[in-house]
């Protein structure tokens, strides 16, 4: 029932998605998220640098599938100024979320989501849904399911 309710919710939600940008810098929302470390991470802690954003749960098959595409595309780009936020909707929390960054030893940061986060990129209506940040902290692209790791490559390497 909770997969369904939060599926529904975001079906639902308004799309804020547009041309003109969503980051920090270029007048969006300068969102905030908790690490598994329980830090907290905003999307202005990244400032000139590219953002991969993806929303996913642990039980969604794509999602799972993207981890290993998302791991390659942090270790060949992230000194290049890629910067990917994995953030979880999991109804659970950081009780499913820990165990399965330990399991699967993902590289790149993963950040507990919420309702307040949910949609303020853009429309959310399946997982994985990905969202790519320009340097100047604008919307650039977004992508729903999955993507294999040559897409992806192709879609960051443009604003690198």
């Amino acid at each position: 029932m909770k997969r369904f309710l939060i599926v529904f919710v975001i079906a639902i939600l308004p799309s804020a998605c547009g041309s003109q940008g969503s980051g920090p810098e270029a007048g969006g929302p300068d969102l905030s998220f908790t690490g598994v470390d329980g830090s907290t991470v905003r999307l202005s802690d990244f400032r000139d640098q590219v953002i991969l954003v993806e929303f996913w749960v642990t039980w969604c098959g794509s999602c799972r599938m993207m981890v290993p595409v998302l791991s390659r595309l942090h270790g060949e780009y992230s000194k290049k100024g890629l910067v990917i936020l994995g953030v979880s909707l999991d109804d659970e929390g950081l009780e499913v979320l820990k165990p399965f960054v330990m399991e699967f030893d993902i590289p790149y940061r993963v950040l507990l989501g919420d309702q307040g986060t949910l949609g303020a990129l853009g429309e959310v209506t399946g997982f994985p849904t990905l969202f790519v940040i320009d340097r100047e902290g604008r919307l650039a692209r977004k992508l729903k399911g999955f993507h294999s790791f040559e897409e992806l490559e192709e879609q960051v390497k443009r604003y690198l």
